[in-house]
């Protein structure tokens, strides 16, 4: 589906793998570095899957210019402050 925008213009994806969304289980960071790789042009979120801070970490190194948070959040795994500290500071 990338493809099919990049000559439009395609700036920015959210990715969200829909298997892992909700579950806290982690990211899938193989998918999201796989899709950073082929698509370097492209800036794409991360969701899905983020159960704590470990998993924020391991995205750091894929390629993902964000993360989505959401259930984790919600849920009080840890805080707004504690989030962006882990993402900026690896």
């Amino acid at each position: 589906m990338v493809e099919q925008f990049l000559p439009y213009g395609l700036k920015h994806v959210l990715c969200t793998d829909i298997s892992r969304d909700g579950t806290l289980a982690g990211s899938n960071v193989a998918l999201y570095r796989e899709i950073c790789q082929r698509y370097p042009q492209i800036a794409f979120q991360a969701s899905g899957g983020i159960g704590g801070l470990d998993d924020i970490a391991a995205l750091r190194g894929s390629g993902v210019e964000g993360v989505i948070v959401g259930r984790a959040l919600l849920e009080g795994k840890f805080s707004v402050e504690e989030a962006i500290a882990c993402w900026q500071n690896g």
